[in-house]
C-alpha cells in the first residue's frame, strides 16, 4: 500500500487544540468539524467514551488491522446526531497505525476502547468506541465537560 490516507473521527483528548492532539498532529493533513451520530460518556479517568447507534453499520476489526472493509460503506442511516468532533485526515503510516491503538488502549491485552470503521457519507471511517456502553459512567453533552473550556460551536 502507497501513500494512503486515513480518516479517523475524533471527539475527545485528540481533537485538535486538545491536551493529546500531539499524538496525531504531525500526521494530519486535513480536518474536517461533524457532528456525529452516538453518545458520549465520562470514563472513570475522565476522558470521554463513544456509543454508537446499534442501528449504524459498522466493522470490527482487530488490534492493529486497519484494512479497510472491502465492500462499499452502506448509505449512513438517518440517525441523531449530537458528537461533536473532527474527521481527520492523517498520512498513513505502520508506525502511526499502531501508536493510536497503543495510545487508545485497543491492543491483544487491553480493550479500553474498540476500534471500529464506521460508514460516513459514503466512505468508511475509522474512530475508538466504548466497549460496551456502561450505564454507570455519566452521560456528557461534550468533551472536556465545563461549559468554559471549549469556544462556542458553531
Amino acid at each position: 500500500m502507497g501513500c494512503m490516507n486515513l480518516s479517523l473521527f475524533v471527539y475527545g483528548s485528540l481533537r485538535p487544540g486538545m491536551n493529546n492532539y500531539d499524538q496525531l498532529s504531525h500526521a494530519v493533513t486535513g480536518s474536517q468539524s461533524v457532528i456525529w451520530p452516538g453518545f458520549l460518556r465520562l470514563r472513570p479517568e475522565g476522558y470521554p467514551a463513544l456509543t454508537l447507534p446499534e442501528e449504524w453499520p459498522r466493522r470490527e476489526c482487530l488490534p492493529y488491522q486497519w484494512e479497510a472493509p472491502a465492500e462499499l460503506a452502506p448509505p449512513t442511516p438517518q440517525l441523531e446526531c449530537n458528537v461533536v468532533g473532527e474527521i481527520l485526515q492523517l498520512r498513513d503510516s505502520p508506525e502511526l497505525r499502531r501508536h493510536l491503538d497503543d495510545f487508545e488502549g485497543f491492543t491483544p491485552e487491553l480493550n479500553d476502547y474498540l476500534r471500529v470503521a464506521c460508514a460516513w457519507q459514503g466512505t468508511w471511517v475509522w474512530t475508538y468506541i466504548a466497549p460496551c456502553d456502561r450505564s454507570d459512567w455519566p452521560l456528557i453533552q461534550r468533551w472536556p465537560h465545563h461549559s468554559g473550556d471549549i469556544p462556542p460551536w458553531r
